[in-house]
C-alpha cells in the first residue's frame, strides 16, 4: 500500500528586493541592541526576514527603532 505523501502547509517564501532586505540589514546594524540573537552571518533575503526585523525593532527599540520599523513597514 502506497502512502500519499502530505501536502505542504508552509506557503513558498517571498524574496525581499535587495533594496528592501540592504535597508532591513542596515537596521539591524543600526540597531544592534534590538538584535542580540541575529548571527553576524546572517542574510536578510525573504520578506519573512524583513518582518522579523520590524517585530524586533518594535519590541526591543526605543522611538527611533519604532519610526525606523514604521518605514520599512511601508516599504513592503
Amino acid at each position: 500500500m502506497k502512502v500519499e505523501e502530505p501536502a505542504a502547509v508552509y506557503p513558498a517564501r517571498i524574496p525581499a528586493s535587495p533594496e528592501l532586505a540592504a535597508r532591513a540589514a542596515e537596521l539591524v546594524r543600526q540597531f544592534a541592541e534590538c538584535f542580540w540573537f541575529w548571527r553576524a552571518d546572517a542574510k536578510i533575503r525573504y520578506t519573512d526576514d524583513v518582518e522579523a526585523v520590524i517585530e524586533h525593532l518594535r519590541e526591543y527599540g526605543d522611538k527611533r527603532a519604532w519610526n525606523a520599523a514604521k518605514e520599512l513597514r511601508k516599504c513592503l
